[in-house]
């Protein structure tokens, strides 16, 4: 067959029925992780035969098993689209002078405003509104990607702050992961926030970090605790609900594990800060759902450099207090000219070394740091996953290709992963992020494979990893005698599996591996991933 009759083939194959992909038999030997098999040998041989052809390896990647997506703000990640869907729905209107929603009460104020119901028929007004929620024609912005990026949440924060759509929220991105092969999802999120920050600010700023905690406690935190717990299990049935999980009508993204991160807002005073810190801490302790704390909030913004290392020492204490609390931080998502070059040399040190994350978001500046190969070297030894966010650093930071220090974390053997941060606001989605990587990078399917397996790995999902490393050579022995993407496995591996949500999450992308690299198996011919 010619290699375009091939090619053709491929992609039909790729975007055909879900009916196909569960009718994939994987016929692959026991702990097949372990080395290369033929099926992967040549889907890799296909995936660098097509290397020269961009669109081509869209479709692969879009039907690649990409694990899971662990960095990405949920009310960033839903397209503007959706928000005006919501608004003309929940009878908002529009100020087509300001481009701007005007809440359901506020309509009548001025005879210019119209309907959000509207908006499909006055097109010039829906599409600047996408603009200003989006980067979306950024070059006609009249400003930064920087300003462009962060003043689009402003725009749809009367809707997404609103815990009246979150379940919306979190079905429509969980759809869109499911559509691209992503079976989990770590959603940063906050719950009692400005009730938290009020309550900060009535106890008041004490440098003893103890007494303060103490004080919180006895002015109601642990109440706001357990209201911020209801909140995450009635979203959870909510979501459940909209999706329709368990039902006949049940929607791709009930497939999905859905676990979050309670965000703090790093651009508060102190006291704020602190408190909603101490929330978090005490949230995720207590909340299954809540697998992990993050700051959010530009890390230039001048409150966010003025508090920094007051910040890290505030995480160091609760990390003392909560030591089973995992910690995710935005570090290094900076840059030269950004700021002063002083801010540039220690924010990704102290993130690890003070405030113990387990993972860095972004970490652009890390080649600015002092001793940023003796840091890298500790990142490797500890496991300090990095959250790659390729688009998100071109827009925001103007940093892309030999810029971002990819290869640099690449070459020191750093874990990564790719994600997508603000899917919604970037416009694109976490398979444009893997197609990114291996045109920029000339990273190989393997290579994938391994950025995909790290997303779970490093993934604050609760329980034992189903790999005896994260080299990720051998299963563990209560697995090691299954196959992953058989229909069935043995009594002791499905008993590991059902105590462990990260090893029944890399289980399940183990079997989409072995299912995906099978996908040739059900073609006439059997040497379409070969020259």
């Amino acid at each position: 067959m010619h290699r375009r009759a091939r090619l053709s083939l491929f992609l039909g194959v790729l975007t055909s029925s879900s009916c196909f992909i569960f009718s994939v038999v994987a016929q692959v030997p026991s702990n097949s992780q372990q080395s290369s098999t033929r099926s992967e040998v040549e889907t890799a041989s296909w995936f660098e035969a097509h290397r020269a052809q961009p669109a081509a390896l869209r479709a692969f990647v879009q039907r690649m098993p990409k694990g899971g997506d662990i960095h990405s703000h949920l009310s960033g990640a839903v397209y503007a689209e959706k928000y005006l869907e919501w608004a003309a729905t929940d009878g908002y209107c529009v100020n087509p002078k300001a481009g701007a929603l005007v809440e359901p009460k506020a309509c009548g104020q001025d005879s210019s405003y119209f309907p959000a119901s509207e908006l499909l028929n006055r097109t010039s007004v829906y599409d600047s509104l996408i603009n200003r929620w989006s980067t979306r024609n950024l070059q006609f912005a009249g400003k930064s990607g920087h300003d462009q990026f962060f003043d689009a949440f402003s725009g749809f924060g009367t809707i997404s702050d609103s815990t009246n759509r979150w379940d919306d929220m979190v079905a429509s991105v969980a759809n869109r992961a499911a559509s691209q092969h992503i079976t989990y999802l770590e959603l940063m999120l906050t719950v009692q926030g400005s009730e938290v920050r009020q309550l900060g600010r009535e106890v008041g700023w004490n440098k003893d970090f103890a007494l303060m905690h103490r004080q919180l406690l006895k002015r109601g935190l642990t109440e706001r605790v357990t209201l911020g717990s209801q909140q995450f299990a009635q979203l959870e049935r909510e979501v459940s609900k909209t999706l329709g999980c368990g039902t006949p009508l049940a929607q791709p993204g009930c497939a999905v594990t859905v676990r979050y991160l309670q965000q703090t807002t790093r651009t508060k005073s102190p006291v704020e800060v602190f408190a909603q810190l101490d929330f978090a801490f005490a949230l995720a302790s207590s909340q299954k759902r809540v697998v992990g704390i993050n700051l959010v909030a530009p890390e230039d913004n001048p409150i966010a450099l003025r508090d920094y290392t007051l910040q890290m020492q505030m995480l160091q204490f609760f990390k003392r207090q909560y030591p089973d609390v995992k910690v995710a931080l935005h570090a290094g998502e900076l840059t030269l000219g950004l700021v002063q070059t002083e801010d540039l040399r220690f924010h990704i040190r102290q993130a690890v070394e003070v405030a113990q994350a387990s993972r860095i978001g972004h970490g652009v500046d890390i080649l600015f740091e002092e001793r940023p190969f003796e840091l890298m070297e500790q990142m490797r030894r500890r496991g300090v996953l990095v959250e790659i966010c390729l688009t998100s650093n071109e827009v925001i930071l103007n940093v892309q290709g030999d810029q971002h220090p990819f290869r640099e974390y690449w070459k020191a053997g750093v874990p990564m992963t790719l994600a997508s941060d603000d899917e919604g606001i970037s416009r694109i989605d976490l398979s444009h992020e893997y197609l990114l990587a291996a045109t920029r990078y000339g990273l190989g399917y393997k290579d994938l494979k391994r950025l995909a397996r790290n997303g779970l790995e490093y993934s604050f999902a609760s329980g034992n990893s189903l790999w005896k490393s994260p080299e990720f050579k051998a299963i563990v022995l209560a697995c090691a005698s299954d196959t992953p993407g058989e229909t069935s496995v043995s009594q002791g591996c499905s008993a590991f599996l059902q105590k462990s949500d990260r090893a029944r999450i890399q289980w399940q992308l183990e079997s989409e591996f072995a299912q995906f690299e099978s996908l040739q198996n059900g073609l006439p011919n059997k040497k379409m991933f070969q020259n």
